[in-house]
């Protein structure tokens, strides 16, 4: 590494993404209890975010002795499956964006139709429009 970064730094922060990918998997496939929780999106969604963040998680592990197009390749399919997930979470008919909060004994919790939606909708269209840019670009060269 000849950035000065210490390898353990680099390890660590690849590890966490990557063990949230398989937990995330994990659960989907039914090896990691849930204790009767479950997704409300549809399981190539869910295997997009766990994909997505285990090959983050990868990425940073990658050597600099790679050629670009192999992390720019990387960097493209992870991507790819953020805009997924941003995209079914801002679009899915149906979804309902719901929010509780404990405090010591006292609980609240609503839930908003509208404003995750456009919180998220929002997110999408930037996620989309760099995707769009960095394709456009990459076809160019």
């Amino acid at each position: 590494m000849s950035d000065g970064t210490p390898p353990w730094i680099r390890a660590l922060f690849g590890l966490v993404p990557i063990l949230m990918g398989v937990v995330i998997l994990g659960a989907l496939a039914g090896i990691v209890p849930t204790e009767g929780g479950r997704f409300f999106a549809p399981p190539w969604v869910i295997i997009a975010l766990g994909a997505g963040l285990i090959l983050f998680g990868l990425g940073l592990w990658i050597p600099q002795s790679v050629p670009a197009i192999v992390k720019q390749g990387l960097f493209l399919v992870i991507f790819l499956m953020v805009a997924v997930v941003c995209n079914w979470t801002a679009f899915a008919p149906g979804v309902r964006y719901t929010s509780e909060v404990t405090l010591g004994g006292w609980t609240t919790s609503g839930e908003d139709p509208v404003g995750g939606r456009i919180v998220f909708g929002l997110l999408a269209l930037v996620v989309d429009i760099v995707l769009a840019f960095g394709v456009y670009q990459a076809a160019r060269r």
